[in-house]
């Protein structure tokens, strides 16, 4: 939710999503364990401590009669409903609304990091155009995310579910990360990755034919190489269940993780030689 001068990046109750929650307390207040980035273990902190700068979407000059923080307001479109919406997921629920609530949620996930006006900017530069500061960057990052909504829904979905002998999903600080192409996966695809909560997540890719969903539960090996994704994508840390502090504190590559595990079966309990964002 908006919170005046302490504004998330990352929603609180997304982060609660992957630690430990006391009966009748909020995802925010959930414990769980993060590593930053040179840090060599993982340690305990509260969900809402962390992902967060004091008044990041905060406007310098906003127009007469205009809430300074409109822009954080805009998240509360997706906030209040991410836990249910995930717990939906987690059921098997996959009707139109959840569909679209995910395309939002992933949307909005694109633009929030602070990181944000280095991307915008670079690619500004790439196209010989002068860069964005201030309060334009607040008014690109709106744009952009109403720009991606459409194409974005055009993505064939999938959502990934870890079960109960293999890790648990694990988040980093942008909430998303770009899957790196394997041999074995269909060419010339990229596909986006989000963790949802310890237990689900969500890829989407462009697919050959418009749109599409589906429910797949992970074999375990293929938990550990996204949850190696999801550190060596952070920009600056990643968080987990109390079960993956270890893991979380241990360094490792990509091609450490594919050297020490197997990954040949294919992605999925139940169906062989089939890939992440494969057809299935």
């Amino acid at each position: 939710m908006s919170s005046g001068a302490k504004q998330h990046y990352v929603p609180a109750a997304l982060i609660g999503g992957f630690g430990e929650t006391a009966d009748h307390r909020r995802p925010r207040d959930a414990v769980v364990c993060w590593r930053r980035r040179g840090w060599g273990v993982a340690r305990e902190t509260k969900a809402e401590a962390i992902g967060w700068h004091w008044g990041m979407y905060r406007l310098e000059n906003p127009a007469h009669g205009l809430d300074p923080d409109v822009v954080d307001a805009v998240w509360d479109v997706i906030e209040p409903g991410i836990s249910g919406a995930v717990r939906r997921f987690e059921s098997g629920t996959d009707t139109a609304g959840e569909r679209e609530w995910l395309v939002v949620y992933a949307s909005m996930a694109g633009v929030r990091h602070p990181d944000f006006k280095f991307a915008i900017n670079r690619w500004l530069a790439e196209w010989g155009k002068p860069g964005v500061r201030g309060d334009d960057v607040h008014r690109v990052r709106l744009e952009a995310l109403e720009n991606g909504l459409v194409p974005m829904s055009n993505w064939r979905w999938r959502i990934l579910r870890s079960p109960p002998e293999a890790p648990r999903f694990t988040l980093n600080d942008r909430a998303w990360s770009y899957l790196p192409q394997l041999r074995r996966q269909a060419r010339g695809r990229r596909a986006l990755y989000l963790p949802l909560n310890s237990r689900v997540a969500a890829v989407a890719w462009l697919g050959e034919s418009i749109g599409g969903f589906d429910h797949q539960v992970l074999r375990p090996n293929w938990v550990r190489w996204l949850n190696t994704v999801t550190w060596t994508t952070a920009p600056t840390f990643a968080v987990g269940h109390r079960d993956e502090a270890a893991a979380l504190g241990a360094e490792r590559t990509l091609g450490e993780v594919e050297k020490a595990i197997t990954l040949r079966n294919g992605s999925f309990q139940g169906v062989t030689g089939k890939y992440l964002f494969d057809e299935v």
